[in-house]
């Protein structure tokens, strides 16, 4: 596995939890917590495809 393909999957995973986290506030009713997590997963989505577009760029993906 390479490093590039380490940093993508930790970034899935984390985008993963951050939508747990969505369910898990909805579920003990915490409107703020679930825009905290939700806010949260919608920038590390954007991060990760962010880096996949500077590494086609630059032609190491």
């Amino acid at each position: 596995m390479t490093k590039h393909q380490k940093q993508s999957l930790l970034l899935a995973v984390l985008a993963v939890i951050c939508f747990i986290g969505v369910g898990i506030s909805v579920g003990e009713r915490s409107a703020l917590m679930a825009g905290v997590f939700f806010i949260a997963a919608i920038f590390i989505i954007g991060f990760g495809f962010m880096l996949k577009s500077k590494r086609r760029k630059n032609g190491t993906l």
